[in-house]
């Protein structure tokens, strides 16, 4: 092999080397559309709750469905218990938070919040969306849905199972 091609043959190793070297340095990178934004109010929820293609849903189909935050790995924030309606009419989803002391030690998926023991809170209906067989968290972050006030029994109505309302849908988030 001649030195010229040698060198032409280095040169090109090393810009190859040094692409590769960039594709892959961290950067920040753009939220995407579907992560919450911290401060959302209701109606911004429900603004873009309604780009989301809702879709007719039998209450009784959501309860056990796992409460899901929005990124790749999918980390499981609680499980959806059922739906009830507040004193102005606007629904919300009740979720159970295990707290610290949650089904883990059984083995099965643990899922966390900061206190100890389960506890239910309501998230407006407008926060979720509909990923498969699971409820993905969408207009709260894990942080403002840890800090939602435990919620009060006698101060919401139950909606029945056999209602029906619409959610939104979303895409996988991998």
């Amino acid at each position: 092999m001649s030195a010229r091609t040698a060198s032409g043959l280095a040169a090109c190793l090393t810009l190859a080397l040094s692409v590769a070297a960039q594709a892959q340095t961290a950067g920040p990178s753009p939220a995407p559309g579907h992560m919450p934004v911290p401060g959302m109010t209701v109606p911004d929820m429900a603004a873009r709750a309604a780009r989301r293609f809702p879709q007719p849903v039998r209450v009784g189909d959501l309860a056990g469905r796992l409460l899901l935050q929005p990124e790749e790995s999918q980390p499981v924030l609680g499980r959806v218990t059922g739906l009830v309606r507040r004193g102005d009419g606007a629904l919300e989803v009740v979720v159970r938070l295990d707290g610290a002391w949650g089904l883990g030690w059984l083995g099965l998926q643990r899922i966390e919040w900061s206190g100890f023991g389960p506890r239910l809170v309501a998230v407006p209906v407008e926060a979720v969306a509909l990923l498969g067989e699971h409820v993905a968290l969408m207009g709260l972050t894990p942080e403002r849905l840890r800090a939602l006030p435990s919620l009060a029994p006698d101060s919401v109505a139950e909606i029945p199972p056999d209602a029906t309302i619409r959610v939104g849908i979303v895409r996988p988030f991998h």
